[in-house]
């Protein structure tokens, strides 16, 4: 019709090969618009020749770019709590660096949602994105009441990274529900769904030299079963120091350090039951005013000292906080009344020699090189004689005096290996006839550290109250699990080791060993290996509920354990094999609970994920079976997706689940 318009008739239209497409259109008129996009008029989809659906109209872009604006493929996918899910959505470019999309959901069983997600990119490094997503509950199905309870709601996410010209950085990370029901019905990510927390932050940071300038403003809110506790920093200012020397100095090589911060800090906790909640906790649930005043200094100088290949360095410091509010703890009411904290600490850091030797094959070939490093810190802080009053909103604010020494030794196990930019063919003889790599460096394979603290003063300065689970510096620093429910001289001992045989394949492992009975008290394990065609994470975790010895029983919990200590165990593996590109593929993401929940029954899978699928050169399909069971949710989820090579995916838009 025109230098870039093509009118065509009984067109096929396709992206395979052969003689007999495996999918083709079928249609009666098409309009081309060259170097824009195909107009395709009822249009008639058919696998290898059989017509499977008709569409009246069909509108495909053929532009050089990517992006262009247009509906996207609808979703459907079966839940049976929430009924047949259909999902449509309209994606429009905004410019090169910008795009919105709206989309919407129909749940046959339940409502109707909405939603909308914006993309902006200032420059290659800075991005910020946010959205929103709300549900009408209750419109379709069932209406509202006891057995069936309105879920609806909405949330509300904002996330970026900018860099200013100026050095300025500022991040978003902002998210913000409702209610928790809605996150745990309506949320397709199991974490979301099961975690007790939620969390909004703005930071902005501008370093200038050896000097930090910091802008916090935060909001997190924990709902536990019988509270929900909401703390808010808004704002928080913070000015830092990093060490340097001395100049006036100049024989000893002492460093200067500190930190200091202005902030506004508020903690409130909202309880449906205020009976049970006071016999649990032993009071009333803690308001504080909306801003409370936090002023906080902390100066640093530390002395880092080399002798016959000893390392000692020696810090002190001194750190002065004034609050405008603080607590009574006899009755845990928030009074009128300031309160500024004193200390001072002081550290004392010994690294021995390290102590190594290598190994060698019988033929004199080298093996590997192990590696000893241990350590000592001593370790005291004193002066805290408000512990009970003080208010707690951060870590900043769980101080206690100790008086302790820190002990570990890491054992390290070192090979050789290639850099990645040699080719492997590039070698070298050694004096023992040893092929090896011309550029080769030592690669740290295996780690193992164990450590472990001895305390001076069992109770803290007063601040650990036994028969009750305390979380406090410095007990909080060896290990994730609370050990803190009884006074102690020696902590668990924590094992780590990291087992890293090539970049693709790493093993975790954590523990802690109790010193008491010699007994596990707790266990974590990873092992990842990503390859071009296996794909396999795995993550685990076991706590045990401590029985005390009959010489602290009278420190033991309701159910006659060390406060604190819980039994749970939590499995999580994952795997997928081939390539989604090319040939068969599939894989399966499972989330089991060992641990027994109210409403859950007595099954322990949480959730789950199994995909199966084949790529052709021209087309693709898959099927995804999706579980939910925990708490207040239990479905299943059957979707499906078929790509067609040019044209686009019918079925979920983002198919799949990672796998990490």
């Amino acid at each position: 019709m025109s230098l870039d318009t093509i009118i065509a008739t009984n067109v096929q239209v396709t992206a395979c090969d052969e003689d007999v497409p495996k999918w083709s259109f079928h249609a009666k008129r098409a309009e081309i618009k060259t170097g824009d996009r195909v107009r395709v008029y009822s249009p008639t989809l058919r696998v290898k020749d059989v017509p499977i659906f008709y569409l009246p109209y069909a509108s495909v872009s053929i532009k050089q770019r990517d992006r262009a604006s247009g509906f996207l493929t609808p979703t459907f996918g079966g839940s049976g709590a929430k009924g047949f899910r259909v999902s449509s959505a309209y994606y429009q470019t905004l410019g090169r660096s910008a795009d919105v999309t709206l989309r919407s959901d129909l749940y046959t069983s339940r409502g109707v949602g909405i939603g909308a997600d914006v993309r902006t990119r200032a420059n290659s490094r800075s991005y910020f994105n946010l959205g929103f997503y709300a549900v009408k509950d209750r419109v379709l199905g069932p209406k509202a009441d006891a057995a069936h309870p309105d879920q609806g709601g909405s949330s509300f996410y904002v996330e970026g990274v900018h860099y200013f010209p100026n050095g300025f950085i500022a991040a978003a990370d902002v998210n913000i529900t409702s209610n928790l029901a809605f996150r745990q019905v309506f949320s397709d990510n199991i974490q979301q769904a099961i975690s007790p927390e939620e969390r909004s932050q703005v930071f902005v940071n501008k370093d200038h030299g050896d000097y930090s300038f910091n802008f916090l403003a935060r909001t997190q809110v924990t709902s536990l079963p019988t509270s929900r506790i909401r703390i808010r920093e808004l704002p928080g200012i913070t000015i830092e120091k990093r060490a340097s020397p001395l100049s006036f100095l100049k024989k000893l090589p002492v460093y200067f350090s500190f930190e200091a911060g202005a902030e506004g800090v508020s903690r409130k906790e909202s309880v449906d039951d205020l009976l049970a909640f006071r016999s649990e906790v032993g009071g009333d649930p803690i308001i504080s005013p909306s801003l409370v005043q936090r002023l906080d200094f902390h100066p640093r100088v530390a002395l880092p000292l080399s002798f016959a290949g000893f390392s000692v360095t020696a810090t002190a410091a001194r750190r002065v906080t004034f609050y405008s509010n603080s607590m009574d703890q006899a009755n845990r009411s928030v009074l009128s009344r300031n309160l500024t904290r004193g200390y001072g600490e002081f550290e004392l850091d010994v690294r021995p020699p390290a102590l190594a030797k290598d190994f060698h094959h019988r033929n004199g070939v080298f093996f590997f090189r192990h590696v000893i490093e241990p350590y000592i810190t001593y370790r005291k802080i004193s002066g805290i004689n408000e512990f009970d009053r003080i208010i707690r909103f951060d870590y900043n604010d769980a101080i206690a005096d100790t008086n302790e020494i820190e002990f570990g030794i890491s054992n390290r196990f070192f090979t050789r290996r290639s850099t990645e930019n040699v080719s492997s063919a590039a070698v070298r003889a050694t004096s023992a006839g040893e092929q090896t790599p011309l550029s080769s460096q030592p690669y740290e394979a295996i780690t193992i550290t164990v450590r472990g603290k001895y305390f001076f003063d069992r109770f803290f300065g007063g601040a650990l109250k036994p028969g009750r689970r305390n979380q406090f510096y410095p007990i909080n620093t060896l290990s994730g699990f609370s050990y803190g429910g009884i006074p102690r001289r020696f902590s668990p001992l924590n094992v780590e080791a990291r087992y890293r045989p090539r970049r693709d394949v790493f093993v975790d492992l954590r523990t802690d060993l109790d010193t008491r009975d010699g007994g596990l008290r707790a266990l974590s394990t990873t092992f990842g290996i990503n390859r071009a065609l296996v794909q396999a994470f795995q993550s685990f975790y076991y706590t045990r509920a401590i029985e005390l010895v009959p010489s602290l029983a009278r420190f033991a919990d309701l159910r006659g354990n060390e406060p604190g200590t819980l039994r749970g165990s939590q499995w999580s593996p994952s795997i997928f094999l081939g390539d989604r590109e090319r040939g068969l593929f599939g894989g399966a993401s499972l989330f089991f609970d060992f641990q027994t929940r109210p409403g859950r029954g007595s099954g322990s899978l949480i959730s789950s994920t199994v995909t199966l699928g084949y790529t052709w050169d021209c087309c693709a399909i898959a099927v995804q079976n999706y579980t939910f069971n925990v708490g207040v949710r239990k479905e299943n989820r059957l979707l499906f997706s078929f790509r067609l090579n040019g044209i686009g995916t019918f079925g979920t838009e983002q198919f799949g689940q990672r796998f990490r």
